[in-house]
């Protein structure tokens, strides 16, 4: 693994300084006394709201006193508590070589921005972590289940390419399309991929964003995380030591599940004992679940009219308690023509009025680690996420079951479920990393309308991955009975006012 900085924010006299020199070829030592930190942004803008100099004086006093700017940012942000000043310095991270198990944790991260290696679009190589943690019997025969996880993905791929080919006779090599029409292979022979393949990211953080990621890091029993961790740690604690300091997660973080494991019933699948044949296990175990896809758990029944309660509030002088109760009282045929001139004047790209987040949805969802991948971008909503369990089973494309390739698929799952639990009570965990990306999670969202709509534009467009879009499908499917009103809101950009 290698964590570089790419970059982060400066002052912006410090590159007009650097362009004078390399113009003119004068001040050269103004150039050498530059302090290249985004700490004093940081301690000049902590300054704006109690000093009422201009914020260019700010900014220039404290990019000429950076221990008096350090000392500043450390009161405010730490002793005072003001967090947000450390939003004012954000960092640009390579991370390379990091599996895909830990890139999910990475990216839980709700105030961040990633751009992560695609497994649809460019065709995975034998490159994977081995958790250093394993002893050499376990790891040997961990390394022998991704070997063969590997080899199932390259022939399933090889099965799909003319298989995607034929459902697409018209394209050729060379022609417009084809790389998609090959994409497609990819797309689905990843199913089979185990979750320890390397990937990388770019990363965009502000520092009190970056400091959260840090300390959730310190809760994951891995020594991938604690390498990533330091890596990351490192890389900026030298430009932005004021900004960082509390890395380690706190007791509250550390302790709140031992806390209440007692009180909680979560025994289940997750307590075999290793005792019996691990294939049995798995089997007896599929047999307790019923997959459930997409379930709509809760809505706001009233959210029609705490909408239109909103959008009073927003144009007149009345407060919402009389808002809503003349929203109650406004017919139905009233609240169906006001949903149709805000239709009527959107476009695709447009966001629906923040009048839209008065209403709120719960769905529990089962999904793969492949749409999870696109599903936990959505940072949005209110995600909250199990872990990757055998026993629920796995997602298999229709097209690797359309080439016969089910049977090949289905005995790799079993020999990385059979790792699974037979290193399950040793190894907790680091099992998680010869799962795949067709094992299912239990999700829990709950987001508002306005999100969802933005969920439906990206993931039930005709380009979203199959399997996310199915899920956005259904999710835009059953609120919409039960919300009529507000059913033609949801659609992807493809379907979208057709």
């Amino acid at each position: 693994m290698t964590v570089n900085l790419a970059g982060f924010n400066v002052d912006i006299e410090n590159i007009k300084a650097v362009q004078s020199f390399c113009e003119n070829g004068i001040n050269k030592e103004e150039i050498q006394k530059l302090n290249w930190t985004p700490e004093t942004i940081s301690a000049s803008y902590a300054r704006i709201s109690r000093d009422e100099r201009p914020i260019n004086e700010l900014r220039e006093q404290a990019r000429t006193e950076i221990d008096k700017a350090r000392r500043s940012n450390n009161a405010i942000i730490f002793e005072m508590g003001h967090s947000s000043i450390a939003e004012h310095a954000a960092f640009n991270l390579d991370i390379i070589g990091v599996s895909r198990y830990l890139s999910e944790q990475i990216e839980k991260s709700r105030l961040a921005s990633f751009t992560e290696k695609s497994q649809r679009y460019i065709k995975i190589g034998t490159d994977y972590y081995i958790p250093s943690e394993f002893d050499e019997a376990t790891k040997a025969r961990y390394v022998k289940t991704v070997e063969y996880l590997f080899e199932t993905y390259n022939k399933l791929h090889e099965m799909l390419v003319p298989y995607f080919e034929s459902q697409n006779p018209d394209l050729k090599p060379g022609d417009k399309g084809y790389r998609d029409l090959v994409n497609l292979a990819k797309e689905d022979a990843r199913y089979v991929l185990p979750l320890c393949c390397h990937s990388q990211l770019g990363m965009t953080v502000n520092a009190r964003s970056l400091e959260s990621l840090l300390k959730k890091l310190t809760l994951i029993r891995s020594a991938e995380a604690a390498e990533l961790h330091k890596q990351i740690e490192d890389a900026v604690s030298g430009y932005a030591p004021s900004l960082i300091k509390y890395t380690k997660a706190s007791a509250y973080q550390s302790g709140m599940f031992d806390a209440v494991r007692d009180l909680l019933d979560t025994a289940h699948s997750m307590t075999y004992d290793g005792d019996n044949d691990p294939a049995m296990v798995a089997a007896c175990l599929r047999q307790e679940y019923a997959y459930q896809g997409v379930q709509l758990l809760d809505f706001d029944k009233e959210c029609i009219d705490k909408v239109i309660a909103a959008f009073i509030v927003r144009y007149s002088d009345i407060d919402y308690k009389e808002a809503f109760a003349r929203a109650k009282k406004t017919l139905d045929e009233t609240k169906q023509q006001i949903f149709d001139r805000l239709y009527d004047l959107l476009d695709q790209h447009d966001s629906v009025g923040r009048e839209f987040e008065m209403s709120d949805f719960t769905f529990g969802i089962q999904l793969s680690a492949s749409a999870f991948a696109q599903l936990k971008r959505h940072r949005m909503a209110t995600i909250i996420d199990s872990e990757y369990v055998p026993a629920i089973g796995c997602i298999v494309p229709d097209s690797i079951d359309a080439v016969g390739g089910k049977e090949i698929f289905l005995t790799a799952i079993e020999e990385a479920d059979a790792f699974y639990y037979d290193t399950y009570k040793q190894y907790p965990g680091l099992n998680e990393y010869i799962l795949t990306n067709s094992h299912i999670k239990n999700v829990i969202l709950k987001c508002n309308f306005r999100e969802l709509v933005h969920i439906s534009r990206l993931r039930s467009d005709a380009h979203a991955q199959w399997e996310i879009r199915e899920i956005s499908d259904k999710m835009c499917e059953t609120v919409g009975k039960k919300l009529p009103m507000l059913a033609k809101f949801m659609s992807g950009k493809d379907k979208f006012k057709k």
